[in-house]
């Protein structure tokens, strides 16, 4: 995972990310562990479980509760429509790219 700047952490993800793959995905954002700026990269991403959706309400719950900045990039037609179904594209931190949100978080 390469990290842009100190403080910040770009995870890129790839694949289906699901119930069955995700938990190590969720232990890089556990609330003691997360920088203060998260880029979860989904631009290779083509789908994600309820169980994966969670983990990104945990993320922005963390950091909401921590001062601290995230954003998910990337995400193609099918995550935005996930999360328009879901009602939490209204309140996740999406960008279309890395640039776009380290323009807007930094």
């Amino acid at each position: 995972m390469p990290q842009a700047r100190p403080g910040v952490k770009i995870i890129r993800l790839a694949g289906p990310v699901t119930l069955h793959n995700f938990s190590r995905f969720q232990e890089l954002t556990e609330k003691d562990l997360l920088p203060q700026v998260l880029i979860v990269d989904l631009s290779a991403v083509p789908y994600i479980d309820s169980a994966a959706l969670g983990v990104f309400v945990a993320i922005h719950v963390a950091c909401e509760g921590t001062g601290r900045k995230y954003a998910l990039t990337g995400a193609n037609e099918r995550l935005k429509n996930l999360f328009d179904l879901a009602y939490v594209r209204t309140f996740l931190v999406i960008y279309d790219s890395i640039a776009e949100a380290e323009t807007h978080l930094l």
